[in-house]
């Protein structure tokens, strides 16, 4: 069926017969909420559903009444659809698959992924509607709606792809493992200082805006941002304004997890690593910000997905003795050490403590990471410019089925946005950061 045809069968929807419909949705011409959104009667609608819920044995129909007789008939002839392939012949229905109470309950205990949801719907083996019926909160549902339905922005494939570092502005360098959460956090950071009237749209990479609206708008529907293709780069030029009115202009560079993990492995002589060295190399000054995924180093062990990842804290340290060597350091203010998944160690190290977040997040680096640290602070010395040190917390709040966002922490954003206003230009002060002696 071409896409004309299609249209012309969903714009008249209403004199359609249902069976018709029906047998379209079973062959895959059109979805069920193309109908939906194209008006078909709330009637019809439920009748649809209620077919394609025996049809998957999310109910059984009734059985036979003893004694009643047996009603003869046969369908009327039905009106070809253009495009539309001949309707089969009526045979005796086959037994509905049975429901697998044990998928229900792992769903209704969150015990299954928002991918897993959305390949039950897609296999049509799960409704969004259904969820609701077994009280999945709705909210929840819109967003798995969403989650199903979204797909990640790629804009920057290659390093030669990004446009000119603009002079002027603080580079900020987002360095993380894949999926250590680099894309959420600049999520959380760009909804926080919107939110706040201090975002301040900039049209030096309307490329970057697309980006940044993405983020945005998936934080909005409530899910994580979508992953964007593997090993590309995003770039957002944006300011930032302070309590003063000043405006603090950045150039944001989300580089791919995977460009790290190339660093370690085959260091600068890559092909790819050279390249990226010299875009860091501008003159501008610099924040960089390692994101650390407490939750994966914590789970290393017992996770064998992550038996082959590195570990960050050799990582880290290394990528911080090829930015000394590369003269990054040189132009760089800050660097801070982000513990992502921050609630996740709250709740399994420091369930009864009740010292600071800062404090404890300091604690835990030292715990974990104090290789990387004392690295740190040693290219520091060997740096001409004394940047600052900080360790940040970072959660970005309550999360079912792994990437559906039910509540959003603005704490966490909102001192990540107070630091790098500090650490820019000539905004000075605050105490929620460490700074080592």
């Amino acid at each position: 069926m071409n896409k004309h045809k299609k249209q012309h069968i969903l714009s008249n929807c209403n004199s359609v017969p249902l069976l018709a419909l029906d047998q379209a949705i079973v062959q895959g011409f059109i979805a069920f909420e193309e109908l939906e959104q194209h008006g078909l009667k709330r009637d019809k609608l439920k009748e649809l559903q209620l077919l394609d819920d025996s049809r998957n044995g999310k109910i059984v129909l009734p059985p036979p009444i003893p004694g009643a007789p047996i009603m003869d008939f046969e369908l009327p002839a039905m009106p070809l659809i253009p495009g539309m392939p001949p309707m089969p012949s009526m045979t005796t229905a086959t037994a509905p698959m049975p429901t697998s109470e044990s998928l229900l309950e792992k769903i209704k205990n969150n015990e299954v992924s928002a991918d897993d949801i959305k390949t039950l719907v897609t296999d049509k083996k799960l409704t969004f509607d259904y969820l609701e019926q077994i009280c999945v909160e709705k909210r929840v549902v819109q967003a798995l709606k969403f989650y199903s339905s979204a797909s990640g922005i790629t804009i920057f494939k290659k390093i030669e792809d990004l446009p000119p570092m603009e002079s002027g502005r603080t580079d900020l360098y987002m360095v993380g493992m894949p999926f250590s959460g680099k894309s959420t956090i600049l999520a959380s950071l760009i909804k926080h200082a919107n939110k706040q009237g201090i975002l301040m749209h900039d049209s030096y990479n309307p490329d970057g805006n697309k980006y940044l609206e993405t983020l945005k708008r998936n934080l909005d529907y409530g899910i994580l941002p979508i992953a964007t293709e593997k090993s590309s780069y995003n770039y957002i030029a944006t300011s930032l304004k302070d309590p003063a009115g000043t405006t603090h202009p950045f150039n944001i560079v989300e580089v791919p997890g995977e460009n790290y993990v190339k660093i370690f492995n085959q260091g600068v002589d890559n092909s790819e690593i050279p390249d990226f060295i010299d875009y860091v190399k501008s003159n501008n000054k610099k924040i960089l910000i390692f994101v650390i995924d407490a939750l994966s180093h914590d789970r290393r062990f017992e996770d064998q997905n992550l038996f082959s990842a590195l570990d960050q804290s050799i990582a880290y340290t290394n990528i911080i003795s090829i930015f000394k060597d590369a003269k990054v350091l040189e132009n760089t203010d800050a660097v801070y050490f982000v513990v992502n998944k921050f609630d996740y160690i709250k709740q399994t190290r420091y369930l009864h403590d009740d010292r600071a977040e800062s404090e404890l997040a300091l604690d835990y680096m030292n715990q974990e990471f104090l290789s990387l640290i004392e690295n740190c602070k040693t290219a520091r010395v060997n740096s001409r410019n004394q940047f600052k040190i900080k360790i940040l917390p970072f959660s970005i709040g309550s999360l079912v089925y792994e990437k559906i966002v039910t509540k959003i922490e603005d704490k966490y954003p909102e001192e990540l946005v107070k630091n790098m206003l500090e650490d820019s230009f000539v905004v000075k002060g605050g105490a929620f950061w460490k700074r080592f002696s």
